[in-house]
């Protein structure tokens, strides 16, 4: 790539930036559940800066696709720098794609982020979960207690029979879960899943989310298109101002 359409291309990522700095630096509306630039918003402009990046690697490289290793490399590290910037006496590395948070020295917790649930099928989160957990119990001498499960967006993993055996919302299709009407419905089938997470032992205290209605890479390549975008207003719970209480509160 070069001449005229590297310049383009230089061009459109770099107001890719500007318009995600200007999107995270707004104000909330009233409508939205936190005033000014909340944490939440802040960690979904950092997620989607991650991706903003890993696109420029794959086009400087001449790479086919973006690494995913890479991309949960670096999205375990800005989670680390978020948390060490609003809690006091924490010390975050990532160790073979989990972000450990130690105090004096201890491991207190260890979180795995993980950018979606699209590649199952809603009703397997449990599954899912479950599957991580084993893996690394074994892998890094973990207990369950110790496990933090942070999911960026749940674009793509709603299903709509799912969502009614356990809430009896009634919906055509999972994507329609997102829309503003079903708003309280979605907030309770996901407390609804976070409930059945066997495979925790405080699932309401180990699982976070963020937004459920747009994937942090779906919103950097509509702001590399140069396409109307805006960051999520509204925030799943349990989220991640929770999550920064949460750990917060141990000892």
């Amino acid at each position: 790539m070069g001449g005229e359409k590297q310049e383009r291309w230089e061009k459109s990522m770099a107001d890719a930036y500007r318009q995600l700095e200007s999107l995270a630096s707004e104000q909330d509306g009233q409508g939205g559940e936190c005033r000014g630039p909340c944490a939440e918003k802040q960690l979904f402009a950092m997620l989607t800066r991650v991706y903003l990046k890993e696109e420029e690697v794959r086009v400087r490289q001449k790479l086919k696709r973006k690494s995913s290793q890479r991309i949960s490399r670096v999205l375990h590290e800005t989670m680390g720098d978020f948390l060490a910037q609003r809690l006091t006496g924490y010390e975050f590395a990532v160790v073979e794609g989990l972000l450990f948070a130690k105090k004096e020295g201890k491991v207190l917790a260890v979180l795995k982020c993980i950018p979606d649930l699209g590649s199952y099928d809603t009703h397997s989160w449990n599954a899912t979960i479950a599957r991580f957990v084993k893996q690394y119990q074994k892998r890094c001498q973990l207990t369950a207690e110790q496990l933090l499960f942070v999911v960026c967006s749940l674009s793509k993993s709603l299903d709509a029979a799912h969502a009614k055996a356990l809430t009896g919302i009634e919906v055509w299709s999972g994507t329609a879960l997102t829309a503003p009407a079903y708003r309280e419905a979605l907030q309770a089938y996901v407390r609804k899943c976070v409930e059945t997470m066997e495979a925790l032992p405080a699932p309401s205290r180990q699982i976070y989310f963020l937004s459920a209605e747009i994937h942090p890479n779906v919103l950097a390549c509509q702001l590399i298109q140069g396409e109307t975008a805006a960051l999520p207003d509204r925030w799943l719970r349990p989220s991640i101002s929770e999550l920064i209480q949460y750990l917060d509160s141990l000892p």
